[in-house]
């Protein structure tokens, strides 16, 4: 039977009515920032102190994430909001908090593990230097700060950078100034790379534990993930010692930042008037905007089907203009001065990958090439710890490799669990989020050995 349509401004002010209601009885608390988001302060309080060999700062870490697990556990079970956003991103958030600690501090040390790409300058070369200077590259003699006479030529192998055609739009001086390759040496830039491990100085230490915490794909990381991602540039690469970056792509590959901001705005604009769309889409099917949603009427054919298309490009059109907001901002003339090298264009690669995955590798391809990976490296430390350093699973084995993709698919499902369970309304967490996570594993392992199989059967007819 079908229920009588709502406004959305009735469904609002039932929320809201909801929302006080619980809030008198005590049932639940606002969330009040910062008192109720501490897990995420402690963690960085925790790795910005400095460098040390202190056992005692290094066993600190587990009573440290025994806390973050409580506080955000207690923010999740306790606190709500009227707004339907506002209220998923608690449970989100604070499930994240957790994940992201426990890959910091338990699954790794984030403070010994992690290296990060960053500039150094190179001694200015005159004419009492030059000749010492081009003994050390070439490996004849020690280098001029007292290292072993290969130390200079592994942190800068500039002989082995090609010359680039810097034509208007693939010049590197554009995006570095600074930097640019050459096959001289000696008409180099006075400026390098390096990893650079926990530093010593606060303000750099600052940026750098803000950098790993924020950072969620590890760009310019040792633990930068080789999806949807971009190596760093030939002369960023090129000056880099062990552990080498995967190899860099073409030039072209690579956008400006006039390039990267044109880019990120205009669709950041076509993403909003689809949103716009979707919006009025949704204000005339009463499903989007009654209780209960499913045994209301639809005007579109198929309703089950188009619900379902119109919910899915929501989510996907909002997530992305989400993330093109970073290139926006950071792309923009002015950014290269206000930010430094995080305005560097390499870093803002796209989030979501070429639908190409989806027909060459199906449900595996979906989840792991085309959707976008900004919890992957997370997950794959859990998987690591779990099926690796505990139950001494091989990686590429099909026990460990079938362990690992469940393990993923569980985080993620409890992920979206907590953020389904502090959202006002029945949400169904466990029956619904958490369960459609929890049976991807099972299809992706279904399509692999149907796969097999008829490619066996395809040769035995062959």
């Amino acid at each position: 039977m079908a229920v009588s349509s709502i406004s959305p401004q009735e469904v609002l002010e039932k929320f809201q009515g909801d929302y006080h209601a619980a809030i008198n009885t005590r049932e639940y608390h606002p969330f009040v920032w910062p008192y109720r988001a501490l897990s995420p302060y402690l963690l960085i309080l925790y790795l910005l102190l400095p460098p040390t060999r202190s056992r005692l700062v290094h066993l600190t870490r587990y009573p440290l994430f025994a806390l973050i697990t409580y506080l955000s556990i207690s923010a999740t079970r306790d606190c709500r909001s009227p707004a339907v956003t506002v209220g998923y991103g608690i449970g989100l958030l604070n499930a994240w908090t957790i994940l992201w600690s426990a890959t910091l501090l338990i699954f790794t040390d984030g403070r010994r593990d992690y290296m990060r790409i960053e500039r150094q300058e190179r001694p200015y070369i005159t004419s009492s230097n030059e000749s010492d200077l081009i003994e050390n590259i070439q490996g004849e003699t020690t280098a001029l700060d007292g290292s072993t006479k290969d130390g200079l030529k592994s942190l800068h192998p500039v002989a082995e950078i090609p010359k680039v055609d810097n034509t208007p739009d693939d010049d590197p001086t554009i995006d570095y100034p600074e930097v640019f390759a050459t096959q001289d040496p000696l008409s180099a830039p006075n400026e390098t790379y390096t990893w650079q491990p926990l530093p010593t100085s606060f303000l750099h230490r600052l940026d750098y534990i803000l950098d790993l915490v924020t950072n969620f794909r590890g760009l310019r990381w040792t633990h930068q993930s080789p999806l949807n991602t971009l190596p760093p540039p030939q002369h960023i690469r090129c000056s880099l010692p062990a552990p080498s970056p995967p190899p860099s792509l073409p030039s072209s590959a690579y956008p400006t930042h006039r390039t990267l901001f044109t880019r990120s705005l205009l669709s950041f604009l076509f993403n909003s008037l689809t949103l716009d769309t979707l919006k009025y889409l949704t204000s005339l099917d009463p499903y989007f905007h009654t209780f209960p949603p499913s045994t209301t009427p639809s005007p579109f054919p198929w309703p089950r089907t188009t619900r379902l298309i119109i919910s899915l490009l929501f989510v996907y059109t909002s997530l992305l203009n989400i993330f093109l907001l970073a290139p926006i901002l950071l792309s923009n003339p002015l950014s290269p001065r206000l930010f430094g090298p995080h305005a560097s264009p390499w870093l803002y690669p796209p989030f979501f990958g070429p639908l190409s995955d989806i027909a060459d590798k199906g449900l595996a391809g979906l989840w792991g090439g085309w959707w976008h990976q900004l919890f992957r490296y997370a997950f794959e430390a859990a998987g690591d710890f779990f099926a690796g350093t505990l139950l001494h699973l091989p990686n590429k084995s099909p026990p460990g490799a079938a362990m690992r993709v469940t393990i993923a698919f569980f985080l993620s499902g409890t992920l979206h669990a907590c953020a389904s369970y502090t959202i006002l309304g029945a949400s169904f967490p466990l029956s619904k989020s958490w369960a459609f996570f929890a049976v991807q594993p099972v299809g992706i392992i279904a399509q692999r050995a149907l796969s097999l199989w008829l490619k066996k059967e395809a040769f035995k007819h062959s």
